[in-house]
Order: structure tokens, then C-alpha cells, then sequence
């Protein structure tokens, strides 16, 4: 592993549906105690370029890509991107904060002083279920937690040979987890080190991509908030 600390890519996939927290994520990257970073997100909302062009606004690097209809063969594409993106900067480390997660300022920099003190490739912490879907479902809020995208630090290098060997997996997540055990990456899981708040939002979270086909990669909510889907975004009601 290179000695010292590298710049970093704090990336994610995102759509219009995620519209609620672009501020919040905006803030909490800019918050971020990490001095060697960048931000960059890829816009995968399929009915409209209006939120690639609002993330433009906003100051965020970004880029827009037409979906498929599934989740794995559009993430597979928009992690191409981030990989290509961390290359063009020559960043060593990805930060995966999804669209709706904030973690707190000094986050970044201690997954990555854990990176390093472990000589490990993977890094993640836990955040929690949305609240709303936790009530709908009638299960106590911190019953579940995620370890996976939302909030994970991975090398550069690791996330080219998870591409790499993307068919053998056919998902992003399988094939980050998969190719890290098998290449003895070395793997830290966080929990409760630093908070990682999951904002909620689902009545603005319209269907945007059918679900993965890879099954039991996160946990199912069992029960989806009424109001799921209920509101366009600001950005799209322009087009009702």
C-alpha cells in the first residue's frame, strides 16, 4: 500500500429522487477534515438531464448516464465512471458516500489513517436503516445495519480489479467484497466510530431503476412508507 495518505474521490451514483439531501451532501463534503479530495457524482436519473444539469449549478463534478433498467448494469456503469474520474485526478482512495448518506467531518480521515494502519484496501462503516421505512415496517430503527456503499473507502486499485472481474459477479457490491477476499485486500468494519446519518426522502424517491438481481446483498425493507414516491422533486415538476 502507497505511503502516505493520497488524494481522495468522495463519489457516489445518484438521481433526481435523491434531490432532498444534494445540500446536506454538499456540506458534509465540504465539512469533511480531509484536506486531499474531490467530489464527483454521476447522475443516473432516466426521465430527465434537469438534476445533471442542477448538480452542475451546484458546483459538483458530475456526469449524466442513461440507464438501463436494472440496478446492476447501471451501477456497473457509473462506478466505471468514478473509476475513470479517480484516474483523470490520480486519487488513490474512493469514499463512497451515497446520495442520501452524511457522515461526520473527521470520517474520512480516520477510515483512511485505518486503511493505512491496517494495510487493508476496504474500509466501511455502519449506517442505519431510513427511519420512515423502519416505522412502516414496524421494526425498531436500529435493527439493521448497512455495510456497503454509503459508506465505504476503497482504494483506487481495488476498484479497478473489482471492474475487471465484474462478470463473475454481475453486481459492484459483490465484486468489490468478492475480489477483496480473494486478492487478501484486508477488510475493516467500523461501527458506531463516527456517526453516519441516512437522510430521509421517500416520497421523493420515485422508481428509478428495477431492483438488483443479485439477491440478499442488502437487507429487503419489508414495508415502504406510504408516501413513497408521492412527490416529484423540485427539479422535475417543472416538466409536470
Amino acid at each position: 500500500m502507497q505511503e502516505g495518505k493520497g488524494k481522495a474521490l468522495v463519489a457516489c451514483p445518484t438521481y433526481a429522487g435523491k434531490q432532498y439531501s444534494l445540500q446536506p451532501w454538499i456540506d458534509a463534503y465540504h465539512a469533511l477534515t480531509y484536506p486531499n479530495k474531490a467530489a464527483y457524482q454521476v447522475d443516473n436519473t432516466g426521465v430527465s438531464t434537469a438534476y445533471y444539469e442542477l448538480l452542475k449549478e451546484q458546483g459538483i463534478d458530475c456526469t449524466h448516464l442513461t440507464p438501463w433498467p436494472d440496478w446492476d448494469r447501471s451501477f456497473r456503469r457509473s462506478w466505471e465512471l468514478i473509476l475513470e474520474r479517480a484516474q483523470a485526478l490520480d486519487c488513490y482512495w474512493i469514499y463512497s458516500v451515497e446520495a442520501d448518506n452524511i457522515p461526520a467531518p473527521d470520517s474520512l480521515e480516520i477510515m483512511v489513517n485505518m486503511a493505512l494502519y491496517g494495510n487493508v484496501h476496504l474500509v466501511t462503516h455502519a449506517y442505519p436503516m431510513h427511519a420512515t421505512a423502519a416505522r412502516a415496517s414496524n421494526i425498531p430503527e436500529d435493527s439493521w445495519y448497512y455495510h456497503e456503499l454509503g459508506c465505504m473507502l476503497m482504494t483506487r486499485s481495488l476498484l479497478e480489479r473489482a471492474i475487471e472481474e465484474f462478470e463473475e459477479h454481475g453486481n459492484i457490491v459483490s465484486a468489490i467484497f468478492n475480489s477483496n477476499e480473494r486478492y487478501m485486500g484486508g477488510y475493516v468494519k467500523l461501527t458506531n466510530r463516527f456517526k453516519v446519518g441516512h437522510l430521509d426522502g421517500y416520497e421523493m424517491s420515485f422508481q428509478n431503476l428495477g431492483p438488483s438481481e443479485i439477491p440478499g446483498l442488502v437487507m429487503p425493507t419489508p414495508q415502504m412508507p406510504e408516501d413513497y414516491g408521492t412527490q416529484l422533486p423540485p427539479v422535475l415538476r417543472g416538466a409536470e
